[in-house]
């Protein structure tokens, strides 16, 4: 099993030799993978240029013929995912560190977005820092950024402690992976989570695992139900207890945590059990109060801290949150429902609560209602129930019916 390290033999040669020397010290194979395309290599390298250049379809020489930076990038980058996806599907890829810049960290982590969740990752960048946005770098996967703080051009006594803690996190990543096996008898459901929901997701695990089932969360902020929804694609969940679908008002209104584009379609083509509650759904997330547009903060809006202001969804709004969801349970082939808590649907939305606008909440029934009663063909059930969304007895009926509709689809916990 191999940990690649990967880098621009050419640049960072000195400091993808000294990464590789500290993985080999503690027993590990290090292979060296070069993507780099102008100078020489510092030294042998693990994977060659070339096989880079192979792998992409391209040749170096082609590559340099092109004058084009861009191209080249674009056309290592290529060649080097091929390379390591084919160590993984072969069995012989432990991990894969990288290093560089700009033009090293989007090639690093372009290679580490294509291996699945669970291949340890780490990625020591000299622009992880300041207002970078991490989000293109990382996408759905688990992986781990360090930030180099001086500029991976040789060795000093900033780099060494930065390129050594690099190679110490890969290889412990490595390690304990050896020893890690999933329970794959134990069926897994997905719970959308919340800080507003989270005592309901906390009894709605308890009961679930006790149960037999595996519960995974997912955090309501948009990347959570994408990193979700590529577990349905791929037949690894029993169910989805969808608790907070709040992305949904976030892309139907400009908040901040927006769902992608193909919400709940996974789920919906794979068959896979979905229990829907309007957790979250009732408000739209802005960043700082300051920079939130004023005529939302003529609404009801809570400073959930410095960074996110809450405000409140309107009837309207509301609304179309509910035809959204519909449109997609009706397009699913497995077994589906809906329950909503009268009482309020997070923390701050109960009575006497500052986000308490019963109804504005009704609006959300009204939604599904248009849409599925256009349906008659395809039963759906919508239950209520006069509790609050973080009352434990609505968190025991949410348990039990996610419980039902995977005994529909035959795949439930003994």
């Amino acid at each position: 099993m191999k940990i690649i390290v990967m880098g621009t033999h050419d640049t960072k040669g000195e400091e993808l030799e000294f990464v590789k020397q500290r993985i080999e010290s503690k027993g590990h194979e290090a292979c060296t993978l070069d993507c780099g395309i102008m100078g020489q290599p510092a030294f042998p390298p693990g994977i060659s240029r070339q096989e880079v250049a192979a792998a992409a379809g391209t040749s170096i020489e082609k590559i340099l013929a092109r004058k084009d930076k861009n191209y080249a990038i674009g056309a290592m980058t290529e060649g080097a995912k091929q390379l390591v996806l084919e160590l993984h599907g072969r069995g012989e890829l432990a991990g894969i560190i990288a290093l560089g810049g700009g033009q090293g960290t989007v090639m690093g982590t372009t290679v580490m977005k294509a291996l699945p969740f669970g291949v340890p990752k780490v990625m020591i960048s000299a622009v992880a820092n300041g207002q970078a946005p991490f989000g293109p770098f990382v996408g759905i996967r688990d992986i781990t950024i360090i930030h180099s703080v001086a500029d991976v051009l040789g060795l000093n006594i900033v780099t060494r402690r930065v390129l050594a803690e690099g190679a110490g996190a890969i290889v412990g990543m490595v390690e304990m992976n050896e020893g890690a096996t999933e329970l794959e008898d134990r069926p897994a459901v997905a719970v959308t989570t919340a800080g507003v929901t989270t005592p309901c997701a906390m009894r709605i695990r308890e009961l679930l695992v006790e149960w037999g089932y595996e519960v995974i969360a997912f955090h309501c902020n948009g990347i959570g139900a994408q990193a979700m929804e590529e577990l349905a694609e791929e037949g690894r969940l029993a169910g989805i207890l969808d608790l907070s679908p709040h992305d949904i008002p976030d892309v139907l209104f400009g908040g901040i945590f927006p769902a992608h584009e193909d919400r709940m379609g996974a789920s919906a083509r794979r068959g896979v059990p979905q229990l829907i509650i309007p957790g979250a759904a009732d408000f739209i997330l802005f960043g700082p109060v300051e920079e939130t547009p004023k005529q939302m903060l003529e609404r009801k809006h809570i400073i959930h801290n410095p960074l996110h202001t809450h405000v409140r969804a309107n009837r309207e709004e509301m609304a179309a949150v509910g035809r959204y969801i519909a449109e997609r349970l009706s397009q699913s082939t497995g077994p589906a429902a809906v329950l909503i808590p009268n009482g309020g649907f997070t923390q701050l939305n109960i009575k006497d609560g500052p986000m308490y606008e019963p109804e504005s909440d009704r609006g959300f029934l009204e939604g599904l209602r248009e849409v599925l009663d256009r349906l008659p063909e395809q039963e759906i059930p919508i239950r209520q129930v006069d509790l609050h969304i973080n009352d434990p007895a609505f968190a025991e009926q949410a348990a039990e019916m996610m419980h039902e509709l995977i005994r529909k689809r035959g795949k439930p916990a003994e």
